[in-house]
């Protein structure tokens, strides 16, 4: 039950289980430390309600925001609001708290921790029987945004595991996901989704390659990965679990590098801007980003 437990604490932000942030703590070999955080960022938006997903889009220079309480909002690159709503869970009954975002082909991508998705296209609207339409299921934002898709990813291997995050890669039209170990499956899994229909491409427990190794007895199953982004055939993995960053080669399907980081007291989501890694922190009752510059 105590891995159960780590998600519990992540989504409703009890934190009973104390995580191990010390990545000295690690499983893994070959490590790469990362310098200290050359910035710290307060993020203000709408509310205080806790950010969990966020991507950037280097074309716009804008960031997808999420919250836990299925909201979402286009940023520019200094997080200053330019649009935001919120989506009525009620609407999709399998819509629960919101933990990831993506850009995915001009819109935005949110999805819950069970898999189930909303994907809305950033647009004005004036038309009022149009809004109405989207009324249905916004409750703030009804003349902003326009819903494209709701719907469920479907797992085999992760069936019975919760995720914390999913990513678009445009290049090879894909979504890819990482789920969560629990007291039934203790490891987690990569899952890879086509763009088109959503359906499942393929489902893997990475290798590990590059420089790493791991210790007797220890396995990948420690990581606890709540932030996914994707750059140049590659997808960083952020786990809470050592504040550690995974490099996954998606072609083969191997973990190729790893990035440890220090003095983020809470990480839960990654994003990655300008050769930075953009970490995002819930501390206490505030939005915070940690950006240090990648190796």
């Amino acid at each position: 039950m105590k891995k159960l437990f780590y998600l519990i604490c992540i989504v409703s932000f009890s934190f009973g289980f104390e995580f191990d942030l010390s990545s000295q703590n690690s499983p893994l070999k070959g490590v790469t430390a990362l310098n200290p955080a050359v910035l710290e960022i307060s993020i203000n938006l709408e509310n205080d309600n806790a950010i969990l997903g966020a991507d950037y889009d280097s074309a716009t220079k804008q960031f997808a925001v999420v919250s836990k309480e299925n909201e979402f909002y286009i940023t520019d690159e200094n997080f200053k609001p330019l649009r935001y709503a919120k989506h009525d869970r009620h609407f999709m009954l399998e819509m629960e708290k919101t933990v990831g975002a993506t850009w995915c082909k001009g819109a935005v991508g949110m999805i819950s921790y069970n898999k189930s998705f909303v994907i809305y296209e950033p647009i004005d609207i004036n038309d009022k029987k149009e809004q109405n339409e989207q009324w249905k299921h916004l409750l703030k934002g009804y003349d902003k945004w326009k819903l494209k898709e709701k719907n469920r990813f479907f797992t085999l291997r992760a069936k019975q595991q919760y995720i914390l995050d999913f990513d678009y890669d445009e290049s090879k039209n894909i979504f890819l996901s990482a789920s969560v170990p629990n007291d039934v499956r203790d490891y987690w899994s990569v899952a890879v989704f086509d763009g088109d229909d959503k359906m499942i491409l393929e489902e893997y427990i990475p290798k590990i390659g590059g420089n790493l190794s791991i210790d007797e007895n220890r396995n990948l199953g420690e990581f606890y990965i709540v932030g996914v982004d994707i750059l140049d055939d590659c997808a960083y993995l952020l786990s809470k679990n050592y504040s550690t960053i995974l490099k996954l080669d998606i072609n083969s399907k191997s973990l190729i590098d790893a990035y440890s980081f220090a003095n983020v007291p809470n990480p839960v989501a990654l994003s990655i801007k300008d050769n930075k890694f953009y970490i995002f922190s819930r501390n206490n009752k505030e939005n915070k980003v940690y950006i240090f510059d990648m190796k």
